[in-house]
C-alpha cells in the first residue's frame, strides 16, 4: 500500500514539474582560444559564447477548449552571455550579456552596464539610448538624443512611454527578437 501511494505522488509530482514549463530553450556553447601580442609577448585568452534562445509553447488563442488547437510561434528571446578568461587559470574574468530586441523590423542589443542598460542597433551599432535604474525597481529612466521617459518590461517587451512637444503621450515597444 505504501508503495502504491509513493507511486501516486511521484506521478503527480512529475505532471505538475511538467506542466510548469511552457518554453522551448536552446543553449548552445562555443569556446574559442584566442592568442593575442601583448608587449612583444604572445598570450593565449579563453573566449566563451553561451547562447540561449527561448520561445513560449502557445496555441492559437481562437482555438480555445478545443482540441488540436494550431500552434502560434511567439517572438524569439536570445540572449549572450560572454565569458573572457585573461589568464591560465581555470575561471573566467570577465562576463558580459546582450539580450535582443526588435522594434519596427529593426534588431536592438540590451547591454547591460552598472546603472542599467544601453539599446544599441544591431545593424550599425550605433547606441540609441540608455535605461537606467530607478528608485522604483520596476521602472527604467529612459533617455535618448530625441527625447526621455521611462521604461518598463511587460509581457517579454521592453515598453517606452514618453511626450512629445504637444503634449501627446508615445507608447513605443520592443519586442523580443527572432535571432
Amino acid at each position: 500500500m505504501k508503495i502504491k501511494i509513493l507511486a501516486l505522488a511521484l506521478t503527480m509530482f512529475v505532471s505538475v514539474q511538467a506542466q510548469k514549463e511552457n518554453k522551448d530553450k536552446i543553449v548552445e556553447t562555443k569556446t574559442r582560444v584566442i592568442n593575442v601580442m601583448e608587449d612583444g609577448k604572445m598570450i593565449e585568452k579563453k573566449v566563451m559564447v553561451k547562447t540561449t534562445k527561448e520561445q513560449e509553447i502557445k496555441t492559437d488563442p481562437s482555438y480555445k477548449g478545443k482540441l488540436n488547437a494550431p500552434r502560434v510561434f511567439p517572438a524569439t528571446k536570445v540572449s549572450k552571455v560572454i565569458y573572457i578568461d585573461n589568464d591560465n587559470d581555470p575561471f573566467y574574468d570577465e562576463t558580459a550579456t546582450v539580450t535582443y530586441y526588435q522594434k519596427d523590423g529593426m534588431v536592438y542589443n540590451f547591454n547591460p552596464t552598472d546603472s542599467g542598460f544601453e539599446i544599441v542597433d544591431n545593424k550599425s551599432k550605433k547606441m540609441i539610448g540608455n535605461a537606467r535604474f530607478s528608485n522604483n525597481a520596476e521602472v527604467y529612466l529612459f533617455n535618448t538624443k530625441d527625447y526621455s521617459g521611462i521604461g518598463y518590461f511587460k509581457d517579454n517587451m521592453f515598453v517606452v512611454e514618453y511626450y512629445d512637444d504637444e503634449g501627446t503621450l508615445i507608447i513605443e515597444k520592443f519586442n523580443d527578437s527572432k535571432l
